[in-house]
C-alpha cells in the first residue's frame, strides 16, 4: 500500500463550520480520474456503502485517498461529535477533560498505551497508517505487545548488568541497550507522527506552526501532549466516558468513528 499523500492546501483555507468529516478510501484497483465506484466505510460489522469518485490524477491499486463523508450518512444513529477544521483544544490543555481523566493518565504515565488506544479508535495500524480491517482490528494488542516486549528486554539487560561486577559486565550489554532503545524510540515517534497526520487529514486540521514538519516536531518534543490532545479531540468526553482498560480508551457502547 502506498503512503498517503496529503496536501495542506486541500483543507488549510476551509471554514470549519462547512467542512465535512472525511474518510480514507483504499483504492481496490488502478482507476482513472472521475471514475465512480461503491466503497464500504465504517467499523467492521457496521459498514455502510457510499459512492466514491476517483480524484484528479487517478489512483493506483492500494492507494489511500480522502473523500468527504456524505451529509446524510448514518442519519438518526448515535455519532461522536468531532470538530473539523481545527483542534478541539490546545496541545497544552492537558486537564480540559479533568485532572483524573483516564486519557490524561494514560498519555502521561504510559504514552504508548494511550497512543495504542487512539490508533484502535481511529482504526489505524501499529505504524499509525490506514490499512485494511485485518491489519487494524488488533492494533492495540500489537502496540501493547511491543511495549511489553521492550520492557522485558530492557529489564533483562538491567538485571544481567546488575548481577555482575563492573569488570565482569559483558561487552554486548551496552550496544544491545542502545540499539533496543533507539529502535523503540524511532517506532514510537514515527507511529505517533503518522497518527497525528492522519487525524489532521481526516478532520481537515491545518498545521499552525513548523509547516511541513509540525506532526514530527510535536511527536518528538511532547508525545504525551500529542496523545492526550488526539484522545480529547476524538473522544467527546463531555458525553461519553473514557476508560483506561479498554482497547480504544472509551467506555462500552460508545459510538465508533466512521
Amino acid at each position: 500500500m502506498s503512503e498517503t499523500a496529503y496536501k495542506e492546501g486541500a483543507f488549510a483555507d476551509e471554514q470549519s463550520k462547512d467542512i465535512p468529516v472525511k474518510v480514507h478510501i483504499i483504492s481496490p484497483s488502478t482507476l482513472p480520474e472521475g471514475y465512480v465506484f461503491e466503497a464500504e466505510v465504517g467499523a467492521p460489522g457496521n459498514k455502510k456503502t457510499i459512492s466514491v469518485e476517483v480524484p484528479e490524477g487517478g489512483v493506483v491499486e492500494g492507494q489511500v485517498f480522502l473523500v468527504p463523508l456524505p451529509a446524510d450518512f448514518a442519519v438518526g444513529e448515535p455519532q461522536l461529535n468531532i470538530p473539523t477544521g481545527r483542534w478541539k483544544d490546545g496541545l497544552w490543555d492537558l486537564t480540559n477533560a479533568g485532572i483524573f481523566h483516564p486519557s490524561l493518565w494514560c498519555a502521561c504515565c504510559c504514552t504508548q498505551i494511550g497512543m495504542g488506544q487512539v490508533m484502535q479508535r481511529m482504526r489505524l495500524n501499529w505504524l499509525g497508517d490506514i490499512g485494511y480491517d485485518a491489519s487494524t482490528k488488533n492494533t492495540f494488542k500489537v502496540v501493547l505487545a511491543l511495549l511489553v516486549s521492550y520492557t522485558v528486554f530492557s529489564m533483562s539487560l538491567e538485571i544481567l548488568e546488575g548481577s555482575k561486577s563492573y569488570y565482569e559486565i559483558p561487552a554486548y550489554i551496552a550496544p544491545l541497550k542502545f540499539i533496543g532503545g533507539m529502535l523503540f524510540t524511532i517506532w514510537s515517534v514515527y507511529a505517533l507522527m503518522r497518527t497525528r497526520e492522519n487525524v489532521r487529514a481526516k478532520y481537515s486540521i491545518p498545521e499552525e506552526r513548523c509547516n511541513g514538519c509540525e506532526d514530527l516536531c510535536c511527536s518528538v518534543w511532547c508525545s504525551c501532549c500529542v496523545v492526550a490532545q488526539i484522545a480529547r479531540h476524538t473522544g467527546e468526553y463531555e458525553t461519553y466516558k473514557g476508560s483506561c482498560c479498554s482497547e480504544n480508551g472509551m467506555a462500552a457502547h460508545t459510538p465508533t468513528i466512521v
